[in-house]
């Protein structure tokens, strides 16, 4: 599969992946995935997306509080 983006040959992966829906932050650990070498592009099989989308509509997932260091602009 080629990039949507770029047009660069993705490659296969699994792993985790960030996901941002509605506001919300998500992990999804140990998913398959293909990945842009160039421009970091990610897109998930369509069973994959699938299975997450349902996932989160049913509320299957556990909620785990992690320490995420925050950067503050400190512009004039």
């Amino acid at each position: 599969m080629k990039c949507a983006a770029c047009h660069t040959k993705m490659t296969k992966k699994r792993g985790e992946v960030e996901l941002r829906i509605r506001g919300k932050l998500y992990l999804a650990e140990n998913v398959f995935y293909e990945k842009c070498p160039s421009c970091g592009e990610r897109v998930f099989p369509p069973k994959v997306g699938q299975m997450l989308y349902d996932k989160i509509k049913k509320k299957e997932y556990i909620e785990k509080t992690i320490k995420v260091p925050v950067l503050e602009s400190m512009t004039q």
